[in-house]
Order: structure tokens, then C-alpha cells, then sequence
């Protein structure tokens, strides 16, 4: 390793460990690159070298004309899942309905900051939704949380009872298509709420599948769906590959 390459990974560590501790908190901006330059003594290249490396992390991205925000406090694991195609996730679970339960105007916190990789206080729409299976034996499979930018506001009135995917509503109104989404799926017990809208007791396993819809690979999502799924109604097969 060069003496460049030795100080940017020491400054990108050392930032690394305050966004980990808590003393550089999601949402905020990283210093400019000028007070980084003064405060390590180093070049205008070594810091944006720095800087880089914790994009590549995926600690922090950048804003056009604001600078550099922290998004999260640990890099994503180095399994990701691939999607073979867009078109056929933005379909999936076309079999299904939804039908609305709650929708509101919240304010971007902790939370929504890391996954949106927003501001806090930003607006967004929060809708949650029961999504059921059609046929004779009609069920509830899966809880689902919808956040999106407060614009598309008003295609909450078109979900209830709707077979068409919230991406494909979006993309038809306003003409945005989703070119990149990150799924990831995850074990949990069902909480008591969530337990008795899908009809089983409390603690009950569910998947916890999340999608991020984005414009491009590394933008803001504009929609993010977090579903709920009751364990014995939903199978996932993926392809993985493993980052080098």
C-alpha cells in the first residue's frame, strides 16, 4: 500500500468508527473537504479518495450541492441478492390483492433517514396495506408497508382492491421507471398487530421481504415496500452472486 493510499483508508477508518459510535448521526453531512483537509492535513485528492471509499461502503452518499450524508452505520453484507428481471419483480404477486388499512403524512426519522438515505424531516406517505390470495380460499399472506415520496400522494386511492403494482401505478402517473430495485429478505417473529390481521398467534414466523425502488443503481429510492409474510404462504428462489 502507497503512502496515498495509506492516508485516505486511515481518514475513510477513522470516519468510519464516528459514523459507527454515534458521533457523526444518520441524516447529517459530513464536514466539506476543505475542513477535512485542514483537520488531517492532507490533500484535496486523499480526502475525496477517502470519502469514495466509505461510498463504496455504502455509508454515505452524496447530494448534489449539499455535500456528503451519512446513511448508515454499517457496510451491507457481502451477499447481495440479484434480480434476473425488473419487470418480473415489479410483477410479482399479481395473484394477490390489496386493500387498504391506513395511510398518512410522516416525517423522515432515524429510521426512514437510513433507508431512504434522505434527510430528517423529510415528507414522505406511509400506506399500510393486507395483501390476500384470490380464489375460493381467499387469505391474508401478507401485511405491507408502503413509504414513498409524498408527490405520489395520490395514487393511494388507487391501490385499494388493486391487482397493478405500486412501481408500474407510479411509472404510468408520473413517467418514473424503476431501473433498480435491492431486495432483501429476512426472518423475524410476527408482533401482536401483525399476527391477528394475518390470523395467527403472536411470535408466528413471517419473511420480512423489503424492495427499493430507485431511477438507477445507487440513486434515492422513491418507493420503498416492506411486506409481512406469513411463512407457509411465500417461497422466494434467488440467484446470488458474492461481491469480490
Amino acid at each position: 500500500m502507497s503512502q496515498e493510499q495509506s492516508k485516505y483508508s486511515l481518514i475513510s477508518e477513522h470516519i468510519a468508527r464516528e459514523i459507527q459510535d454515534g458521533r457523526r448521526k444518520l441524516g447529517t453531512f459530513l464536514p466539506t473537504e476543505s475542513e477535512f483537509m485542514r483537520t488531517f492535513g492532507v490533500s484535496r485528492n486523499t480526502v475525496r479518495n477517502a470519502i469514495q471509499d466509505l461510498k463504496t461502503k455504502g455509508l454515505v452518499a452524496s447530494r448534489q450541492g449539499q455535500g456528503s450524508v451519512v446513511l448508515a452505520k454499517n457496510p451491507p453484507e457481502s451477499f447481495v441478492e440479484t434480480i434476473q428481471s425488473i419487470d418480473e419483480l415489479i410483477k410479482f404477486g399479481q395473484e394477490s390483492k390489496r386493500y387498504l388499512i391506513s395511510n398518512s403524512i410522516v416525517s423522515a426519522n432515524s429510521e426512514l433517514v437510513e433507508k431512504f438515505g434522505c434527510n430528517l424531516g423529510r415528507k414522505y406517505a406511509k400506506v399500510r396495506m393486507l395483501r390476500q390470495s384470490i380464489g375460493e380460499d381467499s387469505s391474508t399472506i401478507a401485511v405491507v408497508t408502503l413509504w414513498m415520496d409524498v408527490l405520489f400522494e395520490q395514487v393511494i386511492q388507487e391501490l385499494n382492491g388493486s391487482r397493478k403494482p405500486v412501481a408500474e401505478i407510479i411509472q404510468n402517473e408520473y413517467g418514473l421507471e424503476a431501473k433498480s430495485v435491492l431486495q432483501t429478505v429476512s426472518a423475524n417473529q410476527l408482533d401482536l398487530c401483525s399476527a391477528e390481521l394475518l390470523g395467527v398467534p403472536e411470535g408466528s414466523p413471517t419473511l420480512v421481504i423489503e424492495r427499493k425502488y430507485c431511477t438507477g443503481p445507487g440513486e434515492i429510492p422513491y418507493l420503498i415496500a416492506r411486506s409481512l409474510c406469513r411463512a407457509d404462504a411465500i417461497k422466494v428462489a434467488s440467484t446470488f452472486y458474492q461481491k469480490y
